[in-house]
């Protein structure tokens, strides 16, 4: 389930009590001085959902963002391979953070299926689920959004707890794989166990594989896959993820 109707925030607290970027709209790639965000900018119109946060496109981001990913991947194992698809993602032209993120988070999971030759019109919802549904790399067999849902739709003062479990028994899920921020900051167990739904919070650690710049700054842990799949061949790709 895409949570594309979470509320955007440009930062917020992680479990180690650091305030930082959220990575909505931020994402870390590397640089031969460290880490490096590509950030989108975005019209502020109040508390709004990913889904409703538009995009601005008054400066001229998406230009540095392409001869950025150039420059720090030119030399990396498959960059002559993927870089146009990349560029051509960007350039489209989204009406929400949401249908952004949705398309690069799109475009990873097929380059690890190993899709031929991915253009824009193959990163919808659709498309991929067609691909999902007979695949075994993962146990990921469909995406669905969150601001499809018809049980959100129909309770509209459900709190985060109880979003997440109704979205749970919507789709007849009964286990909710998060994210150790939010089982931090606000995920109430007893109220999971009382609906049936295992909590299992990640604990993924990124193992070292090649990357660009390691002499300067040695590895970097947690990149965008942009990364990972310019770095390496894809079936290793797939064996870092699965852990």
């Amino acid at each position: 389930m895409i949570r594309d109707d979470v509320q955007f925030v440009r930062k917020h607290k992680y479990p180690n009590g650091k305030t930082d970027k959220s990575y909505q709209a931020d994402t870390p790639i590397k640089q031969s001085f460290g880490t490096y965000l590509l950030s989108v900018p975005t019209r502020h119109e109040g508390k709004n959902s990913l889904a409703k946060t538009k995009i601005s496109y008054d400066q001229p981001w998406l230009e540095k963002h392409q001869k950025t990913l150039q420059f720090v991947h030119g030399k990396s194992l498959n960059f002559h391979r993927l870089h146009q698809e990349i560029n051509e993602l960007l350039s489209a032209r989204y009406e929400n953070l949401a249908d952004l993120n949705n398309a690069t988070i799109f475009w990873g999971i097929l380059r690890l299926l190993e899709e031929p030759k991915i253009t824009t019109g193959k990163l919808s919802i659709d498309f991929l689920n067609s691909k999902l549904k007979n695949q075994r790399l993962f146990r990921l067999k469909e995406i669905k959004k969150a601001s499809d849902s018809k049980a959100l739709k129909a309770s509209k003062n459900l709190g985060p707890n109880e979003k997440i479990i109704a979205l749970c028994k919507e789709i007849g899920a009964n286990e909710d794989y998060c994210g150790g921020t939010a089982h931090t900051a606000y995920m109430d167990p007893a109220l999971f166990r009382k609906n049936g739904i295992k909590l299992t919070v990640q604990d993924w650690k990124c193992r070292q594989y090649p990357q660009l710049f390691t002499k300067q700054v040695g590895f970097i842990p947690n990149l965008s896959i942009i990364d990972l799949l310019m770095n390496v061949p894809k079936d290793e790709a797939v064996k870092i993820i699965k852990g």
